[in-house]
């Protein structure tokens, strides 16, 4: 049964409050910094939200003489299924005011539209005049996120063609299908972005389908494609799709300028865009738990919870601090208790080397630590108890006479023997040095 007066120790359990503690201030800590993403260059320019939808908004004629926008039409829908195509008609009205007109009219539709929603504008159709109303109303399309896509023209000249040359447009030129060649009747100059096949079935509702070619469906083709494209990669903007389509062209052999970017790679274009600006992958559930608890925690709430931890931690950590000291002192206890029953039980040899090294460590520091020190004084205490010769002076003594010793009782009248260094007194229960 252990005294009264014995030091206690902290119950375990203390320790293991304080580390639940700690642990629910690091869960706090996690809670107020701020969420460890990374954003990738590519992402940085996002879509604040993910594309739902892709409209494509044609402006064209089509009346029952004239099959030119109904023939473009279904070039956009081979290649864009999913696209939603809005026809804007100007009923064989060609002047520039009348396009200038169905321009504004897809103006208003963009600016009403979701900000989901990305618009694509084909214009196959063009003219060798510069209107600079018309390229007001491009510039203005161009602002407001819409992505303008126009046809070169058919009659093999470099000059420009515009809404195809403006650039704020991507002028398409047409290329021949199963080569890697420009079409004989093609437009082409530094004004055009990209070529694409521009032999194309067309087919009318309610009618026979046939061929139809010129750079009239080479711009569709590219408006269904940039569409799917869009569609395949919901985070990625209308610039990044046009970027892939442009850097993944497949050169001409001729790389003069007038040849423009390449003939279009619709495979290539797909992947750049999904592998460079693909969702992110849905986080797991931990960010998942984490991003919740984010929403409902307010900044109160996480300064009440720091202010409960730091007044309980007032109670928990000096339980914990006390127990670490205490294991720290029964150990050095145990390690002296050791070295004084190894002072008594090993030989005369041991202590007199042991008695040696302390020796020479107080010639060295001058000074002897509390374990060695008690170590010294069992050790001298060991050497009287077995008549052994004074490990700590070399065994020098002094025989004091029987008048000399007026304070040190004699046993018996016999002559008493002291130690002239440590004072070694036979009949003293306890070992003293000197000073």
């Amino acid at each position: 049964m252990e005294p009264d007066d014995a030091p206690r120790l902290p119950h375990p359990l203390h320790f293991l409050w304080a580390a639940l503690l700690a642990l629910g201030f690091l869960g706090l800590v996690v809670l107020i910094l701020p969420e460890p993403y990374s954003v990738s260059p590519q992402q940085q320019d996002a879509p604040s939200k993910q594309r739902q939808q892709v409209l494509v908004l044609l402006v064209d004629s089509t009346d029952h003489v004239d099959t030119h926008g109904e023939h473009v039409h279904s070039v956009i829908r081979q290649y864009c299924g999913a696209c939603e195509v809005r026809q804007i008609n100007v009923h064989g009205n060609m002047s520039a005011s009348r396009l200038q007109l169905a321009l504004k009219e897809v103006q208003e539709i963009v600016r009403g539209m979701e900000p989901t929603t990305t618009a694509i504008i084909n214009l196959s159709w063009g003219t060798y005049t510069y209107h600079a109303a018309m390229h007001k109303i491009t510039r203005e399309l161009h602002d407001l996120g819409a992505v303008l896509i126009a046809s070169a023209g058919n009659d093999n000249t470099s000059k420009p063609f515009y809404p195809a040359a403006f650039d704020e447009v991507l002028g398409i030129c047409s290329s021949s299908r199963y080569r890697q060649t420009k079409a004989a009747y093609s437009n082409f100059g530094p004004w055009v972005s990209l070529c694409a096949p521009g032999l194309h079935y067309v087919s009318r509702p309610l009618q026979y389908g046939g061929i139809a070619s010129g750079t009239s469906f080479a711009s569709p083709m590219v408006s269904g494609v940039l569409g799917q494209h869009l569609l395949d990669a919901p985070c990625a903007t209308p610039q990044h799709g046009i970027q892939a389509l442009l850097r993944t062209a497949d050169p001409f052999p001729d790389e003069a300028a007038e040849m423009a970017n390449g003939r279009l790679n619709r495979e290539a274009a797909a992947h750049y865009l999904n592998t460079l600006y693909g969702c992110q992958a849905q986080p797991g559930i931990g960010v998942r738990t984490l991003r919740t608890l984010r929403r409902i925690s307010s900044n109160a709430f996480l300064f009440l919870g720091l202010l409960v931890y730091a007044a309980v931690s007032i109670f928990a950590f000096p339980f914990l601090f006390a127990y670490i000291l205490e294991r720290f002192r029964l150990r050095a206890d145990q390690q002296l208790d050791a070295a004084i029953q190894i002072a008594y039980a090993e030989s005369a040899a041991y202590r007199s080397q042991r008695l040696n090294t302390l020796k020479q460590r107080v010639r060295k520091t001058g000074r002897l630590r509390h374990r060695e020190t008690a170590e010294l004084l069992a050790l001298l205490h060991a050497q009287h108890l077995f008549d052994e010769p004074c490990g700590w002076c070399d065994g020098q003594q002094l025989f004091l006479a029987k008048e000399a010793l007026l304070v040190i009782e004699q046993s018996e009248g016999e002559p008493l023997s002291v130690c002239a260094r440590c004072g070694l007194k036979p009949e003293a229960s306890t070992l003293s040095l000197e000073r």
